[in-house]
Order: C-alpha cells, then structure tokens, then sequence
C-alpha cells in the first residue's frame, strides 16, 4: 500500500512539474512559434494599372528572444489573366509588343523583429527585412518568327519574373488558450525589374492567421 501511495505522488509530483513546464512554453518570450495564414495582397499590373486585390494563403515562423526575434515566411497570392506586354524584336520598326500572361506569385520573406509592446496576452512588433517575389507562371502567347526572337522573350521572362525588394512588417499578436491569433500589414516598395510594376508605388499585403507555441527558442542549461 506505501508502495502505491509512493508512485502516486510521484506521479502527481511528475504532472505537475510537466504541465508546469507546458504552461511556461506558452510564454511569447523565448519561444518558437509556427503559424498559418491567409490575407490579399494589394499589387499593380500593366493589365490593371489601378491595383488589385488578391488572396493569399502560407505558413510562418517566429523566433522570439526578450525584445526581439527572427520571422520567416512563405506565402503564395493567387491570380489569374494579368498581363503584360515586352518587346519581342531588336528592330526599331517592328514596335508590336507580345503578350505574357501571369498566374500567381510565391513570396519568401525574412525579417528581424522588434517587440516594443508586450503584454501578458498582447504583443506587438514591428518588423524589417528583405523578401524574394517569383511569378509562379509567366507564358508568352503567339508564335515566334525565329529563334533570335524566341530567345530574347524568354530572357525578358526571366529579368522580370523575379525580384528581391525590403519589406517592412508592422503587426499584434493575441494570446488565447491554445494558440495565438495574429494580425499583420506588410509594406514592399515596386522595382522597374519587376512584372508587377507600374510606377513608383508601394506593394502591400494585409494577412492574419493562427500561430502556435511548440516550445522554447533557447537551449536548457545542462
């Protein structure tokens, strides 16, 4: 009978360090999170100089140490029958553009962050860093007349498909009981090297999602 009373506080003993231990992982300081999300993205277009909103759905991740943190994420925005036309002949007479068609955009961002506000159950942080954007389909229409003319449409295609630009990230985060809900905008300036370009305009994105606490950023001392 002490036997059993004994490994049944030992038992308690071992639940109680270990939910302990759980609760402290659901800290926003020195954790690691991974979440998911879905916004739109707000871009131009040759095809629709005016801006457009699409949807967009990924994945991120969050480092956080005691007042700042690593982000990464990657996303894909959804689109379909935007355009734009390139040049497609060397010859100053031949002035007839040829039309691509774009489908979709896959993002990759890194950021270091910046944790000026924190709460028990709110944060909020700000962000700045580098993203790399790529036109998931990029497709010429129409026949070529030779392969001079074939090879300088595919060259163009991949100038322009992808570009590098900073991103500045300003966002709140809401601790609930099993996750934490977030809310974020995003600011990228255009690049005259890029598809989506028209001008000297600001690319932005609006995303929120859920991201979940899966433990402590840092080693345990041995």
């Amino acid at each position: 009978m002490r036997a059993i009373r004994a490994v049944a506080v030992a038992a308690l003993v071992a639940l109680d360090v270990s939910a302990a231990a759980a609760q402290s992982t659901r800290n926003f300081k020195d954790s690691w999170f991974w979440g998911v999300k879905a916004g739109g993205h707000f871009y131009q277009v040759q095809s629709d100089p005016d801006g457009s909103l699409s949807p967009l759905g990924g994945m991120d991740w969050l480092i956080t140490r005691s007042s700042a943190g690593l982000y990464m994420s990657f996303d894909h925005t959804f689109f379909k029958d935007k355009f734009v036309l390139v040049n497609d002949s060397l010859s100053p007479i031949d002035t007839v553009p040829r039309t691509v068609f774009l489908s979709g955009m896959r993002r990759f961002t890194m950021a270091g962050m910046l944790f000026p506000y924190q709460k028990k159950y709110l944060q909020t942080y700000f962000g700045l860093g580098a993203t790399l954007n790529q036109i998931a389909k990029a497709e010429p229409v129409g026949t070529y007349r030779n392969r001079q003319q074939e090879t300088l449409v595919a060259s163009t295609v991949r100038q322009f498909r992808t570009s590098a630009a900073p991103i500045v990230i300003l966002g709140t985060q809401l601790r609930l009981f099993y996750a934490s809900a977030f809310g974020q905008v995003s600011f990228s300036p255009s690049n005259s090297q890029f598809f989506l370009f028209t001008g000297n305009n600001w690319r932005t994105t609006v995303e929120a999602g859920l991201r979940y606490n899966i433990g402590s950023s840092i080693d345990p001392m041995r």
